[in-house]
């Protein structure tokens, strides 16, 4: 059994958004989204050249990466301070959402930030799992405070 043509598009939209969840990068998705349009406008008939279809998947895909993706990244993984507002921090940590991955043992412990683990230090005591705010970045420690929800005013210096 042959399947329509559109329909290999459309497949591997769907395989490109599934895939976003395991990646996990905020890349993938954009390629699905660019091959479901495609394989959208091929059932339509408005498209019937390969040239053509290739030309607007990879439009498309540049296009969402390159404009959507910035506005997407900052709402979605946990930075909750507009840019500019607040200390100084050139990597852009602070104000960052992170996860405890190790119980915190006289103010040190591990946290999980973005996929990558950070020794991290907190007055407090943290267990695995607690959700923190990143307060300060100073070279590969972070200093971290028990995660409030609501707007958080710059620390006084």
């Amino acid at each position: 059994m042959d399947l329509p043509e559109y329909s290999y598009w459309i497949i591997a939209g769907l395989a490109f958004v599934i895939a976003e969840f395991a990646v996990s990068g905020l890349v993938v998705i954009f390629f699905g989204i660019a091959a479901l349009l495609v394989g959208s406008l091929k059932f339509l008939g408005l498209l019937d050249d390969t040239t053509w279809e290739l030309t607007i998947f990879a439009a498309t895909s540049l296009l969402l990466l390159v404009f959507v993706r910035r506005v997407l990244n900052d709402k979605l993984m946990g930075n909750e301070r507009p840019r500019g507002e607040g200390e100084a921090d050139s990597a852009g940590l602070v104000g960052g959402r992170a996860t405890v991955a190790e119980a915190f043992a006289k103010g040190t412990g591990t946290v999980n930030y973005r996929g990558a683990r950070w020794q991290a230090q907190c007055a407090q005591p943290l267990h695995p799992g607690d959700m923190v705010r990143i307060t300060q970045h100073d070279g590969l420690w972070l200093t971290v405070e028990p995660w409030a929800p609501g707007p958080q005013t710059p620390p006084a210096e």
